[in-house]
């Protein structure tokens, strides 16, 4: 069994975002906005979460790539997804 790893609300928000619209280039304003609606938080505060969803999926570890970044863009979830069952 794979070692859990906590993940905060903030950074599972900005991976439920970046699944959403994987492959796509997902704008660090609109991850910012989704993740603090209505606030006005630093620029850090998304790097610091985006660290903690990387380190959790241990994403560039032994080839691992799950998550580009486009500096001063946003993210890009790059990873194959597979869905699996109907949650209706």
């Amino acid at each position: 069994m794979p070692d859990l790893v906590p993940l905060g609300s903030r950074a599972l928000e900005i991976l439920i975002s970046l699944l959403e619209r994987r492959g796509v280039l997902v704008r660090n304003r609109a991850l910012t906005a989704r993740v603090w609606p209505n606030l006005c938080v630093d620029p850090s505060n998304l790097t610091v979460q985006m660290s903690a969803l990387r380190r959790a999926l241990r994403d560039g570890q032994n080839v691992n790539r799950f998550i580009v970044n486009i500096p001063g863009r946003g993210c890009c979830f790059v990873a194959p997804v597979e869905v699996s069952g109907d949650k209706r």
